[in-house]
């Protein structure tokens, strides 16, 4: 009897807690993604850096994939999936400011950006400045 009395307290408890859990773990994904883009174009400033070459960032947005390419002969050089059902964070939207960017071996880029990933309503933002600061918005 104490333990059915231990069990029906558990599930009740669980029950409760279950939307707040839910609201957390959908703002971490929403979270991840944006560190995930934010890492993605700073390591887009530094390629074109270490290449002496400018690297184009473009956004395919409806399919949530963004690709980093040579700007001269189009070869992709790293593309990343992160929306989608399959893109592994749960993310429901990205959306890019202005697409394309170019961003010049001299760190500057062709514009500022800013960059939002949207997961089930909670959204986060990545800004990359005309100076090819990548910062994270919260």
């Amino acid at each position: 009897m104490e333990l059915m009395l231990v069990i029906t307290v558990i599930g009740i408890l669980a029950a409760v807690c279950m939307p707040r859990i839910s609201q957390i773990i959908t703002r971490e994904g929403a979270g991840q993604g944006a560190g995930v883009v934010a890492n993605d174009l700073e390591y887009a400033v530094s390629l074109a850096a270490r290449q002496r070459k400018p690297v184009r960032v473009a956004c395919d947005c409806a399919n949530g994939i963004y690709t980093l390419s040579d700007r001269a002969t189009g070869n992709v050089i790293f593309r990343r999936r992160i929306g989608g059902s399959d893109g592994g964070l749960g993310l429901t939207a990205l959306t890019f400011s202005v697409t394309p960017v170019d961003i010049f071996p001299s760190g500057l880029t062709s514009g500022a950006l800013t960059v939002t990933v949207t997961a089930s309503g909670s959204s986060r933002q990545v800004v990359m400045s005309t100076a090819g600061f990548v910062r994270p918005v919260r």
